[in-house]
Protein backbone atom coordinates (compact mmCIF):
# COMPACT_ATOMS: atom_id res chain seq x y z
CA UNK A 1 0.00 0.00 0.00
CA UNK A 2 2.19 2.73 0.99
CA UNK A 3 4.49 2.01 -2.34
CA UNK A 4 1.37 2.92 -4.56
CA UNK A 5 0.62 5.75 -2.90
CA UNK A 6 3.05 7.82 -4.24
CA UNK A 7 1.85 7.13 -7.76
CA UNK A 8 -1.41 7.90 -7.00
CA UNK A 9 -0.74 11.21 -4.97
CA UNK A 10 2.31 12.48 -8.10
CA UNK A 11 -0.46 12.85 -10.19
CA UNK A 12 -2.58 14.82 -8.33
CA UNK A 13 -0.35 17.34 -7.49
CA UNK A 14 0.29 17.81 -10.69
CA UNK A 15 -3.11 18.82 -11.58
CA UNK A 16 -3.95 20.90 -8.55
CA UNK A 17 -4.35 24.28 -9.45
CA UNK A 18 -1.85 25.21 -6.61
CA UNK A 19 0.44 23.81 -8.91
CA UNK A 20 -0.64 25.02 -11.98
CA UNK A 21 -0.99 28.14 -10.83
CA UNK A 22 3.09 27.82 -9.80
CA UNK A 23 3.55 26.99 -13.71
CA UNK A 24 1.75 29.68 -14.92
CA UNK A 25 4.11 32.25 -12.48
CA UNK A 26 7.15 30.58 -13.63
CA UNK A 27 6.28 30.85 -17.27
CA UNK A 28 6.08 34.58 -16.43
CA UNK A 29 9.35 35.03 -14.36
CA UNK A 30 11.22 32.89 -17.24
CA UNK A 31 9.40 35.64 -19.86
CA UNK A 32 10.68 38.21 -17.18
CA UNK A 33 14.55 37.43 -17.30
CA UNK A 34 14.62 36.63 -21.07
CA UNK A 35 13.23 40.35 -21.18
CA UNK A 36 15.98 41.15 -18.24
CA UNK A 37 18.39 39.16 -19.79
CA UNK A 38 18.30 40.77 -23.43
CA UNK A 39 17.94 44.49 -21.85
CA UNK A 40 21.11 44.33 -19.54
CA UNK A 41 22.88 42.30 -22.20
CA UNK A 42 22.40 45.52 -24.80
CA UNK A 43 23.09 48.09 -22.08
CA UNK A 44 26.41 46.55 -20.34
CA UNK A 45 27.64 45.54 -24.26
CA UNK A 46 27.10 49.28 -25.05
CA UNK A 47 28.71 50.40 -21.76
CA UNK A 48 32.14 47.87 -22.33
CA UNK A 49 32.34 49.31 -26.01
CA UNK A 50 32.25 52.90 -24.92
CA UNK A 51 34.50 52.62 -22.47
CA UNK A 52 36.94 50.57 -24.64
CA UNK A 53 36.49 52.83 -27.70
CA UNK A 54 37.08 55.99 -24.63
CA UNK A 55 40.39 54.15 -24.16
CA UNK A 56 41.57 53.85 -27.42
CA UNK A 57 40.79 57.58 -28.33
CA UNK A 58 42.81 58.74 -25.46
CA UNK A 59 45.36 56.95 -25.99
CA UNK A 60 45.72 57.87 -29.79
CA UNK A 61 45.21 60.89 -28.94
CA UNK A 62 48.40 61.06 -25.86
CA UNK A 63 50.45 59.37 -28.71
CA UNK A 64 49.41 62.32 -31.40
CA UNK A 65 50.35 65.01 -28.78
CA UNK A 66 53.95 63.01 -28.49
CA UNK A 67 54.46 63.19 -32.15
CA UNK A 68 53.90 66.96 -32.10
CA UNK A 69 56.50 67.42 -29.73
CA UNK A 70 59.01 64.95 -30.17
CA UNK A 71 58.30 63.22 -33.88
CA UNK A 72 57.79 59.82 -35.30
CA UNK A 73 61.03 58.96 -32.69
CA UNK A 74 58.89 60.20 -29.76
CA UNK A 75 56.28 58.57 -30.34
CA UNK A 76 58.10 54.70 -31.20
CA UNK A 77 60.33 55.70 -28.22
CA UNK A 78 56.74 56.27 -25.94
CA UNK A 79 55.11 52.84 -27.96
CA UNK A 80 58.27 50.40 -27.04
CA UNK A 81 58.09 51.85 -22.93
CA UNK A 82 54.19 51.24 -22.67
CA UNK A 83 54.23 47.80 -24.47
CA UNK A 84 57.00 46.87 -21.57
CA UNK A 85 54.31 47.80 -19.65
CA UNK A 86 51.53 44.92 -19.31
CA UNK A 87 48.53 45.80 -16.80
CA UNK A 88 45.52 43.69 -17.34
CA UNK A 89 44.14 44.50 -20.44
CA UNK A 90 47.46 44.73 -22.97
CA UNK A 91 46.96 47.26 -25.96
CA UNK A 92 48.58 46.74 -29.18
CA UNK A 93 50.22 49.22 -31.15
CA UNK A 94 51.47 50.46 -35.33
CA UNK A 95 53.39 53.27 -36.37
CA UNK A 96 54.06 53.26 -39.38
CA UNK A 97 55.77 55.91 -42.07
CA UNK A 98 53.61 57.44 -44.77
CA UNK A 99 54.81 54.90 -47.05
CA UNK A 100 53.68 51.96 -45.11
CA UNK A 101 57.45 51.11 -43.45
CA UNK A 102 56.93 49.57 -40.19
CA UNK A 103 58.32 51.91 -37.56
CA UNK A 104 57.61 50.64 -34.04
CA UNK A 105 54.54 48.19 -32.67
CA UNK A 106 53.16 44.44 -32.28
CA UNK A 107 50.97 44.71 -35.28
CA UNK A 108 51.68 44.30 -38.83
CA UNK A 109 51.58 46.82 -41.38
CA UNK A 110 48.13 47.62 -42.70
CA UNK A 111 46.71 50.39 -44.82
CA UNK A 112 45.98 53.49 -43.17
CA UNK A 113 42.34 54.76 -42.23
CA UNK A 114 41.28 56.98 -39.80
CA UNK A 115 38.58 56.15 -36.85
CA UNK A 116 37.54 53.05 -35.09
CA UNK A 117 37.72 49.42 -36.59
CA UNK A 118 37.27 46.03 -35.59
CA UNK A 119 39.89 43.63 -37.75
CA UNK A 120 41.36 39.94 -37.71
CA UNK A 121 44.85 38.64 -37.40
CA UNK A 122 47.14 35.44 -37.39
CA UNK A 123 48.62 36.09 -34.16
CA UNK A 124 52.04 34.90 -33.31
CA UNK A 125 53.27 31.81 -31.16
CA UNK A 126 54.57 34.48 -28.45
CA UNK A 127 51.14 36.35 -28.95
CA UNK A 128 48.72 36.89 -25.82
CA UNK A 129 45.38 37.31 -27.91
CA UNK A 130 44.85 33.34 -29.21
CA UNK A 131 41.75 34.43 -31.39
CA UNK A 132 43.08 37.25 -33.16
CA UNK A 133 39.88 39.80 -32.53
CA UNK A 134 40.72 42.95 -31.92
CA UNK A 135 39.11 46.58 -31.77
CA UNK A 136 41.25 49.64 -32.79
CA UNK A 137 41.10 53.05 -33.45
CA UNK A 138 43.23 55.08 -36.49
CA UNK A 139 44.79 58.13 -36.64
CA UNK A 140 47.08 59.54 -39.43
CA UNK A 141 49.49 62.03 -37.95
CA UNK A 142 50.26 65.65 -39.39
CA UNK A 143 53.89 64.26 -41.24
CA UNK A 144 51.48 61.43 -42.95
CA UNK A 145 52.67 58.94 -40.68
CA UNK A 146 50.18 55.98 -39.38
CA UNK A 147 49.23 55.41 -36.23
CA UNK A 148 46.73 52.18 -35.01
CA UNK A 149 45.84 51.78 -31.32
CA UNK A 150 44.01 48.39 -30.60
CA UNK A 151 42.77 46.25 -27.63
CA UNK A 152 41.77 42.42 -27.36
CA UNK A 153 38.08 42.82 -28.32
CA UNK A 154 37.39 39.42 -26.69
CA UNK A 155 37.23 41.19 -23.07
CA UNK A 156 33.65 42.52 -24.41
CA UNK A 157 33.17 38.60 -25.49
CA UNK A 158 34.07 36.89 -22.15
CA UNK A 159 31.69 39.73 -20.63
CA UNK A 160 28.81 38.87 -22.60
CA UNK A 161 29.27 34.68 -22.11
CA UNK A 162 29.09 35.93 -17.95
CA UNK A 163 26.10 38.00 -18.62
CA UNK A 164 24.97 35.01 -20.01
CA UNK A 165 25.73 32.32 -17.87
CA UNK A 166 24.85 34.59 -14.91
CA UNK A 167 21.28 34.40 -15.90
CA UNK A 168 21.17 30.83 -17.47
CA UNK A 169 22.35 30.04 -13.34
CA UNK A 170 19.91 32.20 -11.98
CA UNK A 171 17.25 31.46 -13.99
CA UNK A 172 17.26 28.12 -13.88
CA UNK A 173 17.89 27.53 -10.68
CA UNK A 174 14.97 30.02 -10.05
CA UNK A 175 13.09 28.11 -12.02
CA UNK A 176 14.05 24.65 -10.33
CA UNK A 177 12.97 25.85 -7.02
CA UNK A 178 9.70 27.53 -8.40
CA UNK A 179 8.81 23.88 -9.28
CA UNK A 180 9.78 22.40 -6.44
CA UNK A 181 7.76 25.13 -4.03
CA UNK A 182 4.63 24.43 -6.87
CA UNK A 183 5.41 20.62 -6.01
CA UNK A 184 4.97 21.28 -1.79
CA UNK A 185 2.51 23.55 -2.15
CA UNK A 186 0.39 21.14 -4.43
CA UNK A 187 1.54 18.28 -1.78
CA UNK A 188 -0.28 20.71 1.10
CA UNK A 189 -2.88 21.79 -1.15
CA UNK A 190 -3.95 18.25 -1.91
CA UNK A 191 -3.68 17.26 1.54
CA UNK A 192 -5.48 19.92 2.38
CA UNK A 193 -8.85 18.78 0.18
CA UNK A 194 -8.12 14.99 1.29
CA UNK A 195 -8.90 16.29 5.23
CA UNK A 196 -12.29 18.43 3.30
CA UNK A 197 -12.78 14.71 1.28
CA UNK A 198 -12.25 12.65 4.53
CA UNK A 199 -14.89 15.12 6.80
CA UNK A 200 -17.50 14.78 4.28
CA UNK A 201 -17.44 11.38 3.98
CA UNK A 202 -17.76 11.07 7.68
CA UNK A 203 -20.88 13.14 7.41
CA UNK A 204 -22.48 11.26 4.71
CA UNK A 205 -22.01 8.04 6.79
CA UNK A 206 -23.81 9.63 9.35
CA UNK A 207 -21.33 11.58 12.07
CA UNK A 208 -22.83 14.64 11.90
CA UNK A 209 -20.05 15.91 14.72
CA UNK A 210 -17.15 15.58 12.38
CA UNK A 211 -15.56 19.10 11.34
CA UNK A 212 -12.58 20.05 8.99
CA UNK A 213 -9.74 20.95 11.42
CA UNK A 214 -8.21 24.58 10.60
CA UNK A 215 -4.70 25.59 10.63
CA UNK A 216 -5.09 28.86 12.63
CA UNK A 217 -3.45 30.66 9.31
CA UNK A 218 -6.47 32.70 8.42
CA UNK A 219 -5.78 32.35 4.54
CA UNK A 220 -8.34 31.89 2.20
CA UNK A 221 -8.64 27.82 2.57
CA UNK A 222 -9.10 28.42 6.57
CA UNK A 223 -11.88 31.39 5.50
CA UNK A 224 -13.56 28.39 3.43
CA UNK A 225 -12.90 25.82 6.57
CA UNK A 226 -14.57 27.91 9.28
CA UNK A 227 -17.62 28.66 6.39
CA UNK A 228 -17.74 25.25 5.87
CA UNK A 229 -17.72 24.39 9.49
CA UNK A 230 -20.45 26.88 10.37
CA UNK A 231 -22.49 25.89 7.68
CA UNK A 232 -22.04 22.22 8.90
CA UNK A 233 -23.30 23.19 12.67
CA UNK A 234 -26.23 24.73 11.23
CA UNK A 235 -26.91 21.78 9.09
CA UNK A 236 -25.55 19.31 12.07
CA UNK A 237 -28.71 21.98 14.21
CA UNK A 238 -31.44 22.01 11.89
CA UNK A 239 -31.11 17.79 11.91
CA UNK A 240 -31.11 17.85 15.61
CA UNK A 241 -34.19 19.81 16.06
CA UNK A 242 -35.75 17.82 12.74
CA UNK A 243 -35.20 14.75 15.07
CA UNK A 244 -36.53 16.74 18.25
CA UNK A 245 -39.55 17.63 16.64
CA UNK A 246 -40.05 14.36 15.61
CA UNK A 247 -39.73 12.91 19.13
CA UNK A 248 -41.83 15.49 20.47
CA UNK A 249 -44.66 15.12 17.55
CA UNK A 250 -44.50 11.70 18.94
CA UNK A 251 -44.74 11.90 22.35
CA UNK A 252 -47.02 15.46 22.83
CA UNK A 253 -49.46 14.73 19.83
CA UNK A 254 -50.56 10.90 21.72
CA UNK A 255 -52.29 12.29 24.40
CA UNK A 256 -54.77 14.56 21.92
CA UNK A 257 -55.16 12.19 19.73
CA UNK A 258 -55.37 9.12 22.62
CA UNK A 259 -58.09 11.65 24.06
CA UNK A 260 -59.84 12.26 20.55
CA UNK A 261 -60.25 7.86 20.13
CA UNK A 262 -61.42 7.76 23.68
CA UNK A 263 -64.24 10.40 23.07
CA UNK A 264 -65.22 9.14 20.03
CA UNK A 265 -65.13 5.44 21.41
CA UNK A 266 -67.04 6.72 24.80
CA UNK A 267 -70.03 8.29 22.35
CA UNK A 268 -70.17 4.61 19.99
CA UNK A 269 -70.77 2.60 23.58
CA UNK A 270 -72.92 4.88 25.53
CA UNK A 271 -74.39 7.56 23.43
CA UNK A 272 -77.77 7.10 23.43
CA UNK A 273 -79.55 10.17 21.81
CA UNK A 274 -79.10 12.74 19.18
CA UNK A 275 -77.54 15.38 21.57
CA UNK A 276 -75.19 12.94 23.49
CA UNK A 277 -73.76 11.98 19.44
CA UNK A 278 -73.66 15.79 19.14
CA UNK A 279 -72.00 16.96 22.21
CA UNK A 280 -69.31 13.84 21.24
CA UNK A 281 -69.04 15.43 18.13
CA UNK A 282 -68.14 18.95 19.49
CA UNK A 283 -65.80 17.13 21.63
CA UNK A 284 -63.84 15.35 18.73
CA UNK A 285 -64.21 18.87 16.56
CA UNK A 286 -62.25 20.63 19.47
CA UNK A 287 -59.32 18.08 19.92
CA UNK A 288 -59.20 17.98 16.00
CA UNK A 289 -58.95 22.27 16.20
CA UNK A 290 -56.43 21.98 18.79
CA UNK A 291 -54.22 19.19 16.73
CA UNK A 292 -54.50 21.39 13.27
CA UNK A 293 -53.03 24.69 16.12
CA UNK A 294 -50.14 22.60 16.74
CA UNK A 295 -49.34 21.39 12.84
CA UNK A 296 -50.20 25.21 12.25
CA UNK A 297 -47.79 26.28 14.62
CA UNK A 298 -44.84 23.77 13.66
CA UNK A 299 -45.38 24.76 10.24
CA UNK A 300 -45.10 28.81 10.76
CA UNK A 301 -41.97 27.62 12.93
CA UNK A 302 -40.31 25.84 10.04
CA UNK A 303 -41.49 28.70 7.81
CA UNK A 304 -39.65 31.10 9.92
CA UNK A 305 -36.41 29.08 10.91
CA UNK A 306 -36.18 28.31 6.68
CA UNK A 307 -35.55 32.37 6.07
CA UNK A 308 -37.74 32.68 3.58
CA UNK A 309 -39.62 35.88 4.88
CA UNK A 310 -36.53 37.84 4.90
CA UNK A 311 -37.52 38.87 1.31
CA UNK A 312 -40.79 40.53 2.59
CA UNK A 313 -38.21 42.77 5.56
CA UNK A 314 -39.13 46.18 5.25
CA UNK A 315 -38.66 49.31 7.49
CA UNK A 316 -41.21 48.53 10.70
CA UNK A 317 -42.20 51.08 13.37
CA UNK A 318 -41.47 48.91 16.38
CA UNK A 319 -42.70 51.22 19.36
CA UNK A 320 -46.02 51.52 16.97
CA UNK A 321 -45.82 47.58 17.28
CA UNK A 322 -45.43 47.29 20.55
CA UNK A 323 -48.19 50.29 21.39
CA UNK A 324 -50.89 48.19 19.17
CA UNK A 325 -50.13 44.76 21.20
CA UNK A 326 -50.94 46.90 24.42
CA UNK A 327 -53.47 47.71 23.14
CA UNK A 328 -55.05 44.32 21.90
CA UNK A 329 -54.45 42.48 25.10
CA UNK A 330 -55.66 45.50 27.19
CA UNK A 331 -59.22 43.71 27.63
CA UNK A 332 -57.83 40.50 28.39
CA UNK A 333 -55.59 41.73 31.39
CA UNK A 334 -58.27 43.74 32.67
CA UNK A 335 -60.79 40.64 32.20
CA UNK A 336 -58.44 38.31 33.96
CA UNK A 337 -57.36 40.73 36.55
CA UNK A 338 -53.84 41.51 35.51
CA UNK A 339 -52.77 44.83 35.37
CA UNK A 340 -50.98 45.57 32.05
CA UNK A 341 -47.87 48.62 31.84
CA UNK A 342 -46.50 50.14 29.00
CA UNK A 343 -43.71 51.97 29.35
CA UNK A 344 -42.22 52.14 25.45
CA UNK A 345 -40.04 55.05 23.89
CA UNK A 346 -41.08 56.12 20.47
CA UNK A 347 -39.32 55.93 17.19
CA UNK A 348 -37.37 52.92 17.76
CA UNK A 349 -37.49 51.33 14.12
CA UNK A 350 -35.54 48.65 12.67
CA UNK A 351 -35.85 46.16 9.38
CA UNK A 352 -38.23 43.42 9.41
CA UNK A 353 -41.36 41.54 9.21
CA UNK A 354 -43.92 43.75 10.63
CA UNK A 355 -46.34 41.03 11.29
CA UNK A 356 -44.15 38.39 12.64
CA UNK A 357 -42.69 40.88 15.22
CA UNK A 358 -46.29 41.96 16.03
CA UNK A 359 -46.40 38.08 16.79
CA UNK A 360 -43.72 37.39 18.65
CA UNK A 361 -44.67 40.46 21.24
CA UNK A 362 -48.46 39.01 21.04
CA UNK A 363 -47.03 35.27 22.11
CA UNK A 364 -44.79 36.82 24.88
CA UNK A 365 -47.60 38.99 26.67
CA UNK A 366 -50.03 36.03 26.16
CA UNK A 367 -47.96 33.88 27.77
CA UNK A 368 -46.72 36.15 30.58
CA UNK A 369 -51.15 36.73 31.55
CA UNK A 370 -51.64 33.04 31.22
CA UNK A 371 -48.64 31.96 33.24
CA UNK A 372 -49.04 34.15 36.08
CA UNK A 373 -51.82 34.80 39.00
CA UNK A 374 -54.47 37.11 38.90
CA UNK A 375 -53.18 40.52 40.07
CA UNK A 376 -49.81 40.28 38.77
CA UNK A 377 -48.53 43.16 36.68
CA UNK A 378 -47.40 42.21 32.86
CA UNK A 379 -45.03 45.13 31.91
CA UNK A 380 -44.11 46.10 27.68
CA UNK A 381 -40.74 47.88 27.61
CA UNK A 382 -38.71 49.12 24.57
CA UNK A 383 -35.76 51.34 24.66
CA UNK A 384 -32.77 52.87 22.54
CA UNK A 385 -29.22 51.61 23.40
CA UNK A 386 -26.04 52.17 21.94
CA UNK A 387 -26.40 48.94 19.35
CA UNK A 388 -29.86 49.62 18.78
CA UNK A 389 -32.68 48.84 21.05
CA UNK A 390 -34.07 46.48 24.03
CA UNK A 391 -37.31 44.78 24.05
CA UNK A 392 -38.68 43.36 27.41
CA UNK A 393 -42.02 41.76 28.15
CA UNK A 394 -41.81 41.32 32.17
CA UNK A 395 -44.01 39.90 35.16
CA UNK A 396 -44.24 39.27 38.84
CA UNK A 397 -45.35 35.95 38.64
CA UNK A 398 -44.00 32.81 40.17
CA UNK A 399 -41.05 32.90 37.38
CA UNK A 400 -39.22 30.46 35.30
CA UNK A 401 -36.17 28.36 37.54
CA UNK A 402 -32.91 28.68 35.96
CA UNK A 403 -31.99 25.21 34.79
CA UNK A 404 -35.33 25.09 32.70
CA UNK A 405 -34.87 28.84 31.17
CA UNK A 406 -33.29 27.18 27.75
CA UNK A 407 -35.49 24.79 27.80
CA UNK A 408 -38.67 26.61 27.61
CA UNK A 409 -37.82 27.84 24.27
CA UNK A 410 -37.86 24.21 22.71
CA UNK A 411 -41.02 22.77 20.97
CA UNK A 412 -43.60 21.29 23.24
CA UNK A 413 -41.10 22.04 26.36
CA UNK A 414 -43.93 22.78 29.31
CA UNK A 415 -42.78 23.15 32.83
CA UNK A 416 -44.88 20.89 35.40
CA UNK A 417 -47.16 23.29 36.71
CA UNK A 418 -48.03 24.49 33.16
CA UNK A 419 -49.48 21.33 32.03
CA UNK A 420 -52.80 21.77 33.21
CA UNK A 421 -53.34 24.67 31.59
CA UNK A 422 -54.66 25.21 27.35
CA UNK A 423 -51.34 25.33 25.24
CA UNK A 424 -49.12 23.58 23.06
CA UNK A 425 -45.86 24.59 24.22
CA UNK A 426 -45.02 26.37 20.86
CA UNK A 427 -45.27 29.29 22.08
CA UNK A 428 -41.65 30.33 23.12
CA UNK A 429 -40.21 28.45 20.30
CA UNK A 430 -41.91 30.51 17.89
CA UNK A 431 -40.64 33.39 19.53
CA UNK A 432 -37.06 32.02 19.14
CA UNK A 433 -37.24 31.51 15.68
CA UNK A 434 -38.86 35.05 14.94
CA UNK A 435 -35.84 36.57 16.78
CA UNK A 436 -33.26 34.43 15.35
CA UNK A 437 -34.64 35.19 11.91
CA UNK A 438 -34.67 39.16 12.59
CA UNK A 439 -31.12 38.52 14.22
CA UNK A 440 -31.80 39.56 17.63
CA UNK A 441 -30.82 37.97 20.88
CA UNK A 442 -32.91 36.15 23.17
CA UNK A 443 -32.84 36.17 26.82
CA UNK A 444 -34.29 34.71 29.68
CA UNK A 445 -33.53 36.74 32.98
CA UNK A 446 -35.12 36.50 36.59
CA UNK A 447 -37.11 39.57 37.06
CA UNK A 448 -37.22 39.09 40.82
CA UNK A 449 -39.93 38.46 40.99
CA UNK A 450 -41.10 36.86 37.68
CA UNK A 451 -39.79 36.24 34.81
CA UNK A 452 -38.18 39.27 32.43
CA UNK A 453 -38.00 37.88 28.53
CA UNK A 454 -35.39 40.23 26.82
CA UNK A 455 -35.18 40.92 22.90
CA UNK A 456 -32.07 43.11 22.15
CA UNK A 457 -30.53 44.44 19.11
Amino acid sequence: MSSERPTRTLPRILRSATFRLTLIYAGLFVVSVVALFATVFVIATAALQSDMYALLHTEAFQLAEVHRRAGIVGVADQIARRMNFRGRAPMYYLLQTRTQQFVAGNLPSMPPFQGDVEFVREPGEDEINPRGKLTGFGVILGDGSFLVVAQDAGRLVDMQHAIARAFVWAGGLTLLLALMGGLLLGRNFVRRIDTIGRTSRAIMEGDLSARIPTRGTNDEIDQLVVGLNAMLDRIQGLMEGLRQVTSDIAHDLRTPLGRLRQRLEDAREHAQSTGEYADAADDAIAEADTLLEIFSALLRIAQIEAGSQKSAFTDVDLSGVMHDVGDAYAPSAEDSQHTLALDIQDGVHMTGDRQLLAQMISNLVENALSHTPSGSVVRIALARTDKGFEAAVSDNGPGVPEAEREKVLDRFYRLDRSRTTAGSGLGLALVKAIAHLHGLSLRLEDARPGLRVLIAQ
